[in-house]
């Protein structure tokens, strides 16, 4: 697989740090990933090579699990409560 991998230089920032599937972009937030190789790039000296992760193969990786919502601001669970439930306003 590792011929398949594309130029450390062409990956997206979250791809390149392993939190997004090097294949399909896809969160590997809740399905963690599966090491595929190791993406080669250089910047005159400089080895931009990183180890890069896919979606585990039972997953169901591909196109239909894209999500624009980055892996950070990802949720699990209800959202929290609006309106007056806010417990993080500033007594006045």
């Amino acid at each position: 697989m590792k011929a398949d991998l594309p130029a450390a230089t062409a990956l997206s920032w979250a791809q390149y740090a392993g939190w997004a599937c090097v294949l399909y972009g896809a969160s590997l937030a809740t399905t963690g990933g599966v090491f595929v190789g190791r993406a080669a790039g250089r910047s005159g000296v400089h080895d931009l090579s990183t180890e890069v992760y896919a979606c585990p193969p039972t997953s169901g990786c591909g196109p239909s699990r894209l999500t624009r919502t980055p892996a950070l601001y990802q949720r699990v669970g209800p959202s929290p409560p609006t309106g007056g439930d806010v417990h993080n306003r500033r007594k006045t």
